[in-house]
């Protein structure tokens, strides 16, 4: 697909002020660098059926500037850049462009906090819509997403148990 329209770029402070902002969190039995380490995996998302492709464009170490591209629901593609990328910590994009013209500006923040029993890991997912009308659902759309959102964060266990090996533990 072809990469047609340009999204707005935003920074973090987007992720406060964005029409809808929707904020999903789970607990993982792993320790952050496994957390962090499948946030950037290939595999992430897989366990989501709308998300039918990611590839990474930027070669590997990952970091700050991090290019990737997803497919939606075999329909719509996006390209999205990491503008912080603090390893075992957090991980923060926006949408550069996409293949149809859906929304007006996109970021996700993911944040990785040990706890005593492992990993939460915190989504923050901030959207401005681009299609006419839909800048006032915001308050409609925001309680829709956070249920889907919650059930979609909470699939990472899926690839952590799979492709994560755990670190040893000291006896």
């Amino acid at each position: 697909m072809e990469f047609a329209h340009p999204i707005r770029r935003v920074d973090e402070q987007f992720l406060r002020t964005a029409p809808i902002v929707v904020t999903a969190k789970t607990d993982l039995d792993a320790t952050p660098a496994q957390v962090f380490a499948a946030l950037g995996s290939d595999e992430m998302w897989s366990w989501v059926p709308v998300l039918d492709k990611l590839r990474w464009i930027t070669p590997r170490p990952l970091g700050e500037g991090a290019i990737r591209t997803l497919r939606i629901g075999k329909a719509v593609e996006v390209e999205e850049e990491f503008f912080i990328w603090e390893p075992d910590r957090r991980a923060t994009f926006c949408v550069t462009s996409a293949s149809r013209p859906a929304i007006k500006a996109l970021a996700e923040d993911f944040v990785v906090e040990p706890t005593s029993r492992g990993t939460r890991l915190t989504w923050t997912m901030a959207v401005e819509p681009g299609l006419p009308g839909a800048a006032g659902l915001g308050k409609v759309l925001g309680p829709l997403l956070a249920p889907g959102n919650s059930f979609a964060i909470g699939g990472i266990k899926k690839i952590i148990r799979a492709e994560v090996p755990a670190e040893p533990v000291a006896a």
